[in-house]
């Protein structure tokens, strides 16, 4: 197969205006020869790509499989071309974070400012994700860092701590666990419960540990933050987990009582992984090195 990157950019705007000629003016390139690349690009696959019609162009179903491919090949290109950027330039570039819930709510958005100020030329692309996708995503080079928790398969990669947490219950004032010294997590469930939403990481293991006890969370109502967790529990709403951090920040604004949650899981050490920190890029061991609690207050 005989093609190039402006082949490929050139098929990705024709599928995406379902005409030649608006794809050609948008890139810009002449229509006679857009035309005649799109031709040499499906003799080079040996597939139609598009089926002609009097209004434009669609997508067969060779075409759909090309076009996500095309995307991918496209995105890895822009990827190499700014990380290769950083040496021409000074130190540049984009980095994808994957991280836990507790460290996205509690932890990096006091860390990630001051970093992002002093580094002008770098980009920080954070995703949510539970610790084994966010393992397998560094190993397999879909991530550059990322904080996980709990007893995960690193695969080898490297680990090293980031902080220290725990999971508390919280409940409103004068709620019958109010008064108690700790509790177990399925006293917890047997009251109407605060979640976060289901794509957090956090409620997935919750949710996944309750049915392990078999039992079910009587979900009241899943919201987007801890910060709104804390919120509906110290209106009377219902009851939650939440990491201590959150409690520490919020405490003194809500009225709401702490409770020790007495499960060996509550503790929450969650830690900075990454392939290699001598390999890293270094706009992404810049970061790395931002992030280590060495180098950073608790």
């Amino acid at each position: 197969m005989r093609f190039d990157v402006t082949d490929l950019r050139l098929f990705a705007a024709v599928a995406a205006c379902g005409n030649i000629t608006k794809a050609a003016e948008s890139l810009p390139i002449a229509v006679a020869a857009a035309s005649s690349r799109i031709k040499s690009l499906e003799e080079s696959v040996n597939a139609q790509l598009f089926v002609r019609r009097s209004r434009g162009v669609e997508l067969t179903p060779a075409g759909e499989v090309f076009l996500t491919r095309t995307i991918a090949i496209l995105r890895e290109t822009a990827k190499l071309r700014q990380d290769l950027s950083q040496f021409g330039e000074g130190t540049r570039g984009n980095i994808r974070l994957f991280a836990n819930t507790n460290a996205i709510h509690e932890y990096l958005p006091s860390l990630l400012p001051r970093f992002l100020v002093e580094h002008p030329k770098i980009n920080v692309e954070i995703e949510e994700h539970t610790s084994p996708e966010t393992v397998r995503a560094i190993d397999e080079g879909l991530a550059d860092l990322g904080i996980i928790v709990g007893l995960v398969n690193t695969r080898g990669l490297e680990v090293v701590p980031f902080r220290e947490d725990r999971l508390v219950v919280i409940v409103p004032n004068g709620h019958a666990l109010a008064g108690a010294k700790s509790v177990r997590f399925y006293q917890v469930l047997e009251w109407n419960y605060i979640g976060l939403n289901e794509r957090s990481s956090h409620q997935q293991y919750v949710s996944k540990t309750a049915l392990l006890l078999g039992q079910t969370i009587q979900f009241r109502i899943q919201v987007e933050s801890f910060e709104s967790v804390c919120h509906m529990v110290a209106a009377g709403v219902g009851v939650s987990l939440v990491p201590e951090s959150t409690t520490r920040r919020l405490s003194g604004t809500l009225p709401f009582s702490i409770v020790t949650l007495n499960e060996q899981w509550s503790r929450r050490e969650l830690q900075l992984v990454c392939r290699s920190s001598q390999r890293l890029a270094p706009h992404v061991r810049k970061l790395f090195d931002a992030l280590e609690p060495a180098r950073q207050p608790a």
